[in-house]
């Protein structure tokens, strides 16, 4: 076979090869779904920062890391919602979760109320794992994960807001 007749072979060769290797990538319809979902709010976060001038975003997906190995569950928190009907974000806590990540970052929580508030991450099963009660304007830094959404509740563990940063460190003014 001449070279003039091998080249539409090859060319066909090279063209199903590539057809698979974009088949082989798109193979996980899960991951494209998760990743869509994080570009979606990324960008609902970043417009929501822009508006607000603030570095924090709400979070809606998955999963777990060793640094929240250890902690103990939180199992009384209570589902109702209806102290807060304006926040869309504590109405999603259902069904968010974090999801393995790897792009470190750091959330400085800051209680600008009269009481105390407390913070929860929400793990990869999207239970609340308890971290810290944080007083009256008090603060304190939590190195987490860009994938990882934490929740402020108060005292009695309504929920009160859900963050996530997606900068390399963020401060959350909780008011």
């Amino acid at each position: 076979m001449s070279l003039k007749a091998k080249v539409p072979l090859i060319t066909l060769g090279l063209m199903a090869a590539l057809t698979l290797s974009g088949a082989a990538h798109a193979a996980n319809p899960l991951e494209q779904i998760v990743n869509q979902g994080v570009e979606k709010l990324q960008q609902r976060g970043n417009e929501r920062s822009n508006d607000r001038g603030s570095d924090n975003e709400r979070y809606s997906d998955r999963k777990d890391d060793r640094e929240h190995h250890g902690r103990r569950d939180h199992h009384g928190r209570q589902d109702n919602d209806q102290h807060n009907d304006s926040n869309t974000s504590c109405r999603d806590e259902r069904s968010l979760r974090s999801v393995q990540g790897n792009v470190h970052t750091s959330m400085k929580f800051v209680n600008r109320t009269n009481h105390e508030v407390r913070s929860y991450w929400l793990d990869y099963n999207g239970r609340r794992v308890f971290y810290k009660a944080i007083p009256p304007n008090g603060n304190y830094t939590q190195p987490t994960f860009q994938t990882h959404p934490w929740v402020i509740t108060d005292q009695r563990d309504n929920c009160l807001d859900i963050y996530v940063s997606n900068q390399p460190s963020a401060v959350v003014e909780i008011r």
